[in-house]
């Protein structure tokens, strides 16, 4: 028997679509709700983001500093902000986006994690670490699901990596 993730809307956060996501059974499944979003911008540079090689993360990998916290928000909706707007601002935390200096880059991802609810700054920092924290969301799955997402992978340019 399916399960039903019909409640998810177009609004969801990408926090919401990839744990429903790790929930389903098959891999079928899987790509065929994440395929159900590839026409959101946000939720497509998340998985850019944790996955593509070409995409380098200029904020530090690691924990976050001692008193950094996600917003205290009892919902996603109730959070300061959502990963749906945010992420325009990747652009400065990626190599190649605009210049600014790194203390400034640093702020920005600091302040978008103190403004997110607490699932979506867990994704926002797992994406920053090239890897999604939910069961079963590979890689090739994604690449499955979006085929053009990025460049596909010859032998010799994953020997180089």
């Amino acid at each position: 028997m399916a399960i039903d993730y019909s409640r998810l809307t177009q609004d969801a956060s990408a926090a919401e679509i990839l744990e429903a996501t790790s929930k389903l059974k098959s891999k079928k499944e899987k790509i065929e709700l994440l395929q159900r979003f590839g026409s959101r911008a946000d939720f497509m540079y998340i998985l850019r983001g944790a996955y593509a090689k070409n995409i380098e993360w200029l904020v530090p990998d690691g924990p976050m500093p001692e008193g950094v916290v996600p917003s205290a928000a009892v919902s996603v909706d109730t959070a300061e902000d959502r990963l749906i707007r945010a992420y325009r601002n990747f652009q400065y935390l990626v190599k190649g986006g605009p210049a600014v200096k790194q203390s400034k880059r640093e702020e920005i991802y600091l302040n978008m994690y103190r403004s997110l609810y607490n699932s979506e700054a867990k994704l926002l920092h797992s994406i920053i670490n090239k890897k999604l924290p939910y069961k079963g969301i590979t890689k090739a799955i994604v690449a499955e699901a979006f085929p053009n997402v990025w460049p596909k992978e010859t032998k010799e340019s994953k020997a180089s990596s």
